[in-house]
């Protein structure tokens, strides 16, 4: 009996490394792509990044991006939102702002926490110049111009869409940060005029 519960448990401890290892080795590129784009990241006060969003008032956009901010430890500085006239809201950084980071905000905007989202309609788009802090997939995407968006349709939650103006268009993951293109771009009828 007691060698049936040794086998078992050494069968046990097999399959966790197992498990183990292939979630590792799954988490591997993703790891890599965040050192990678982290490491390219130089601030530069005079990036071209800008969040456009609409179907939120003032408060409430100030309160999600004070949030979001708040979960990466960055100070409240590193955004300013301004009202344009079509009632829409731009959101800069005059400081500059991780590519990463800039991805989850357009992420956590559309999909706040603790902000009722039904009777809502959401819209939100980043547009930026790529850098290679944005991990492009191909060096030749470095200065191109580019849309960060949700998918329309989106069930997933944790990815956001990159077009560039050529019409070309990527799937970013927030497991690996890895543009994988795709030949249906989603761009959500929300986003029209930002």
């Amino acid at each position: 009996m007691r060698s049936v519960i040794v086998i078992g448990i050494a069968a046990a401890l097999v399959i966790a490394v197992l498990i183990y290892l292939r979630f590792s080795a799954s988490m591997r590129p993703g790891i890599e792509q965040n050192e990678r784009m982290t490491a390219a990241f130089a601030p530069d006060p005079n990036n071209r990044i800008v969040v456009v969003v609409r179907g939120w008032n003032k408060s409430e956009l100030d309160r999600i991006v004070l949030d979001d901010l708040s979960a990466y430890e960055l100070p409240e500085s590193t955004a300013r939102i301004s009202a344009r006239a079509d009632g829409a809201y731009d959101i800069v950084f005059p400081n500059d702002i991780q590519p990463k980071l800039f991805f989850f905000l357009v992420n956590y905007i559309a999909y706040p926490k603790g902000f009722p989202l039904a009777g809502r309609t959401i819209g939100v788009v980043g547009h930026a110049k790529i850098t290679a802090a944005f991990g492009p997939p191909d060096a030749t995407l470095i200065g191109k111009s580019v849309d960060i968006y949700l998918p329309a349709n989106d069930t997933e939650y944790d990815l956001v869409y990159a077009r560039l103006d050529t019409g070309a268009a990527y799937e970013i993951s927030f497991t690996d940060l890895i543009w994988r293109p795709t030949d249906d771009p989603r761009m959500p009828s929300t986003i029209v005029g930002l």
